[in-house]
Parts: C-alpha cells; structure tokens; sequence
C-alpha cells in the first residue's frame, strides 16, 4: 500500500478553551495532541472574573500535563461564548478545542451544552468539540463526515482524510442524507430554494463527490441514509461506533452546518469537529 501524504489543514494556530472543571486536565490533553498532530502553536483560553486567578489556573493546569502553550486570558466578561469567540479571533485561532458538555459525562450520547452550542452558531473559526476528552494518548478509531456535495463539503472531507492517515483509523465513512421530502420536491419540480433530489440523482452526486476526492490509504465507505429526519445519520453514527462526526461550516444567515445535520447539535453522538471553509482569519468575514 502507498504511503499517501495529505497536506495539513490550513490551521495555522489552535486554541483550547479551558474551564475550571474536572475535564480541564483531559481536554487540555486533547487539544494538545491535536496542535502537534498540525505541528501547530497552542493557546489557552479561560474566561473568568480576575485576571490573576485566570493566569494560575492555567499555568497549573499546563504545568502538570507539560505542555507547552500561550496564554490568552478573557476576564470580567458577562457572556462566556461572545468572550470565547472575541478572544479566538483576537488570537488568530483557526481551530478552536472546546468541551462539548457541561459538567461530568454520564453517557455516549447526550445534549451539546449550551455555551459549546452558541460557538457553533457564531465561531468564525473551525471547532473541534470532544465529547469525551482523555487525559492518556489515543487515536480517533472510526470517523463519520457528512456531505452536502459543496465545495465546503469537499473540504471538510479532505481534512478528515488527513486526520483519518494520520490517525490510521479503520474506517471513515462519508455520508449523505436523503430524505423522502427531498424525493418528493425532485419529482414535483419544487424550486422552493430546499434539496430537490432522486435517490437515483443522490447516488450520482455521491459517485462525483468520492471521486473528486485524493487517493488515500484508509479504508473509505460511502453510504446515503435514508430518512425522514438528520437523526437516522446520529443512528448511523452510533451503528459503526464513530468516535468523531466530521461537518461543513458555512457561513450562512440560517447556520453554520448543513440543515439536515443540527442533529448532531441536539444529540451528540461522539466529537465534532465543524470544518470552516475558509483558509485563514483574514479570509474569514463574519455570517
């Protein structure tokens, strides 16, 4: 088998917002083992109430894991999201590392906490939210992306490949969704501005969106999930045991993600990792 490099992902620095919680230590872990995976500088990010306790905790906790990093401290901010995405971009954060729930774990599949959701609507930048983080090494296992057949998508999808090389994964699986709506606007000639499609016109689209992709190394499996909602493809995710959920993230008025994937910001089957199109922050204007 050929040894195939995927270049890295246009992210240049990455940052880990930490809270004083009991996952600090394990997605401080987390998000530096994905800055060396890109060969990239890390910062931190706490928002707090003083400056000087702020400045302690995260020499502390960098302290005990050894890993090196940059400090960026928000304090006296009243809304914790707003003071996250102001400091990423202040920072030149193009991946932003965040705990995807609040408070202690208790199960695979539960709901995106709230300030993790608020930067999915409003992050310029791209987000990696661990849904589980670690403190001891590990690689992603099995990887599901989810495609819309854009130019964002196909972008998202290369950067999951690199991870997936990187990773040596066993499997990534790319995915669409189609939907019985969607059949229906198809063969009522519906120009409503919503996904008109055939399953036959889907399985086409996905035959050009593989094809259009680099040759790789890891096994790669595509599969069109038929349902009536985005949350048969959280089912799908949890079939193969994805450990991390791969999305586009436009900049649009109506979101971030594709509409048929907001499940993944409802029920949160593994990490996500929401892929922002664009190259770097001075390419980046807000939605």
């Amino acid at each position: 088998m050929a040894n195939i490099q995927f270049p890295s992902p246009p992210i240049k620095r990455v940052g880990a917002a930490i809270t004083m919680t009991a996952q600090s230590d394990a997605l401080l872990a987390e998000a530096s083992r994905f800055a060396e995976r890109l060969g990239a500088p890390l910062t931190l990010i706490h928002t707090g109430t003083s400056e000087a306790e702020s400045q302690t905790f995260l020499e502390e906790a960098a302290s005990r894991l050894a890993i090196p990093h940059e400090k960026h401290i928000v304090w006296n901010q009243t809304e914790p999201s707003q003071a996250l995405v102001s400091a990423a971009e202040n920072a030149r954060v193009d991946l932003l590392v965040v705990g995807a729930f609040e408070g202690p774990a208790l199960g695979r599949r539960r709901f995106l906490g709230a300030v993790p959701r608020q930067l999915a609507d409003r992050a310029l930048c791209s987000l990696l939210l661990v849904a589980h983080p670690q403190v001891p090494a590990h690689k992603f296992r099995r990887i599901v992306v989810i495609t819309d057949f854009s130019d964002c998508s196909k972008k998202a999808c290369e950067q999951a490949l690199w991870l997936a090389q990187k990773d040596a994964v066993e499997c990534l699986h790319v995915i669409s969704i189609h939907t019985i709506f969607m059949e229906a606007r198809a063969k009522a000639g519906l120009q409503d501005g919503q996904p008109a499609r055939t399953r036959a016109q889907e399985e086409q689209l996905m035959n050009d969106f593989l094809s259009s992709l680099p040759d790789c190394d890891v096994p790669l499996e595509s599969t069109i999930v038929n349902a009536t909602t985005g949350f048969a493809a959280c089912d799908f995710a949890d079939s193969v045991g994805a450990d991390l959920l791969v999305l586009p993230g436009h900049n649009r008025p109506n979101g971030r993600i594709p509409q048929m994937a907001n499940w993944a910001l409802q029920v949160v089957p593994c990490s996500l990792w929401i892929v922002h199109c664009g190259s770097s922050w001075s390419g980046i204007s807000p939605a």
